[in-house]
């Protein structure tokens, strides 16, 4: 059975960079390393993931850590699409997932350290962005490899994302053209979470330059009929994302309104869409976020990367 002595030999190149060159280390160049990768396909190499791991200090696992979730709260398609993007990138480098889900930002904050101390899982992906959150904290003060998906706390995170402000703006201007809409409210969660920030603001750019107010819905249990006494001239919806628009259906169903409102929403699973009535959507191509958080955590010459989306 070749060895890793045995390439690194034919490449003319020493284990160390051979090592690196199979590891895809940015730090050797593009011709080594196909180089390198050539020999060890022609000698029928395999390499020994197990022994890697107790050489470096380090597993080969990515942690990706979700937001700070409730029990009874829906699984998001969004997060799933996202975690089928990055399982394909991940296995391409022979590397597999670790999952971190709490209740608590504590409780998550001890998940995460145990990863790192225990399961010795030195990079991760945060599916999430916040301000003063604890897990980014500890992530970046131990200096731990990550990537966050979404707009990040901190300058100098590395990210991907979409251009949510934009997204916000081309959404608002695709309901008041198509739908010739006057009065216009942004849908969000109470969370206020940094994605939804972003699109709100590109909404209320689009209608101050139409000259149109806008009106923010903040979703609770059951608040809809509240909302629209309170502003019953509102005749188009943007929701930040379908999992908001999966929990406001059913109430704009009983006030008998579902069919009186033009709608847009961010996101577009298959999911949901056999759930939901046809609307329009903005379609964030969660698969290549997953993709490209992947590959940016492995490239560490970059520092973020913005991936288109679709209306």
């Amino acid at each position: 059975m070749a060895t890793i002595k045995d390439i690194a030999k034919l490449a003319g190149v020493s284990i160390s960079t051979a090592s690196r060159a199979l590891n895809d280390n940015p730090r050797i160049s593009e011709a080594t390393r196909t180089k390198v990768k050539q020999i060890a396909a022609e000698l029928g190499y395999s390499p020994n993931y197990n022994a890697q791991t107790l050489t470096r200090g380090e597993a080969n696992m990515v942690g990706l850590v979700f937001p700070v979730t409730d029990q009874s709260a829906l699984a998001n398609p969004f997060h799933i699409d996202l975690m089928r993007g990055a399982g394909v990138a991940l296995e391409q480098r022979h590397y597999t997932m670790m999952v971190a889900i709490a209740e608590t930002e504590e409780r998550l904050l001890e998940t995460v350290k145990s990863m790192v101390t225990q399961s010795k899982v030195h990079n991760f992906l945060l599916l999430y962005t916040k301000e003063k959150d604890p897990v980014t904290d500890y992530l970046r003060d131990a200096g731990m490899n990550f990537v966050v998906i979404g707009h990040p706390e901190k300058q100098g995170d590395r990210f991907v994302d979409n251009d949510n402000i934009q997204a916000g703006f081309l959404a608002t201007q695709k309901l008041l053209d198509d739908h010739h809409c006057q009065h216009v409210a942004f849908v969000t969660s109470p969370h206020h979470w940094t994605f939804e920030v972003d699109r709100q603001l590109g909404c209320r750019q689009c209608l101050n330059e139409r000259g149109l107010g806008g009106t923010e819905w903040v979703v609770e249990e059951d608040n809809a009929p509240q909302f629209f006494t309170q502003h019953p001239e509102i005749d188009g919806l943007v929701c930040a994302d379908d999992i908001l628009f999966l929990q406001i259906y059913r109430q704009l169903e009983a006030l008998g309104r579902q069919d009186q409102l033009a709608i847009i929403c961010f996101n577009n699973s298959r999911l949901l869409g056999r759930l939901l009535p046809a609307i329009d959507r903005v379609d964030l191509r969660p698969r290549q976020l997953g993709i490209a958080a992947v590959e940016l955590l492995f490239n560490r010459q970059a520092d973020h990367q913005f991936i288109s989306f679709a209306l």
